[in-house]
């Protein structure tokens, strides 16, 4: 079990929570999306989280989204953005 990798806190964390919405950028046209979660894993650390999704457009799964990337903050639950 790693408590503080994103599967350890999906699989044994304690709780989580969407902390923004839905972010499109471009509007309700936009093709690629943020949203930040918060996890508290097992052992009581706190980690938030950015997805970054896309939204396809070419079929055959035009118009779906998928999980492009998933950013981790420090132990503060702050985000580098250097990184």
């Amino acid at each position: 079990e790693l408590p503080t990798s994103f599967y350890g806190a999906a699989m044994n964390g304690k709780s989580w929570v969407m902390e923004t919405s839905l972010n499109r950028v471009g509007g309700d046209s936009g093709w690629i999306a943020t949203q930040v979660m918060k996890t508290i894993s097992s052992d009581g650390r706190l980690r938030r989280w950015q997805w970054e999704l896309r939204k396809n457009r070419r079929p055959p799964q035009l118009n779906c989204w998928y999980v492009e990337s998933i950013g981790s903050s420090d132990r503060k639950g702050q985000f580098d953005p250097a990184a």
